[in-house]
């Protein structure tokens, strides 16, 4: 998976620099640039809050995943419920995470830390790229008490910049919504700039989508 980086993430000690409220400040403000309403107002529901794409087949996890999984199989167990009540302590503990994950972590190549081209970590070196990210961010939330049933990783193309990316999605009441390692921002899966390639399952298993309808950017 090859995670193009726009920019460098601060450094290790940025994080120290700002306490709760302001990370809380923070997340507030991406949270409405991204949608509309926060959890104390009521969404339109929309046909497409959840991501349902047409499935073209169910494929095997990627190899440099399972060998993740394997080495941490805690980390991968998808048990538990798979929808998550939407809320506001809801929200502000993605944005939270996001961010927090976002500003800690800062991008390498897994040439550059491993030696081999694909290599999936916790990124407890405080380096990693989009998958690192995304598995920490699954890490934390799960550990703050959110069922891992509804914190599933998927592969997306950007549809202007042409590049396979990882990501986490968060299945909600509400919709299911992304964390991201290239935004701050929390945003519902259709308002983000991707096509949408394969999602995991809870059986561990991934969900194809149809390509056939995939948009492109100018």
């Amino acid at each position: 998976m090859l995670c193009r980086q726009d920019g460098n993430h601060p450094s290790l000690m940025a994080i120290s620099l700002m306490n709760t409220l302001q990370i809380l400040f923070i997340a507030g403000f991406f949270w409405f640039t991204c949608v509309s309403s926060t959890a104390g107002q009521a969404e339109v529901p929309t046909s497409n809050a959840q991501l349902s794409l047409p499935i073209s087949g169910v494929v095997e996890r990627y190899p440099p995943y399972d060998d993740f999984c394997r080495r941490h199989p805690e980390e991968c167990d998808l048990s538990g419920a798979n929808v998550v009540a939407f809320s506001d302590d809801l929200v502000h503990e993605l944005h939270k995470v996001n961010l927090a994950v976002n500003m800690e972590i800062r991008f390498a190549v897994d040439a550059n830390q491993y030696g081999t081209e694909e290599y999936w970590a916790l990124p407890s070196s405080g380096y990693g790229d989009c998958e690192d990210l995304a598995l920490e961010k699954r890490s934390r939330l799960a550990a703050s008490g959110l069922p891992r049933g509804a914190l599933r990783l998927a592969i997306v193309f950007h549809k202007r910049h042409l590049n396979s990316h990882c990501v986490l999605t968060v299945e909600t009441s509400r919709g299911t919504y992304i964390l991201d390692s290239y935004t701050n921002s929390v945003c519902r899966w259709d308002k983000t700039p991707y096509n949408y390639e394969v999602r995991e399952r809870a059986d561990g298993q991934w969900d194809r989508f149809d390509q056939s309808d995939w948009r492109y950017d100018d």
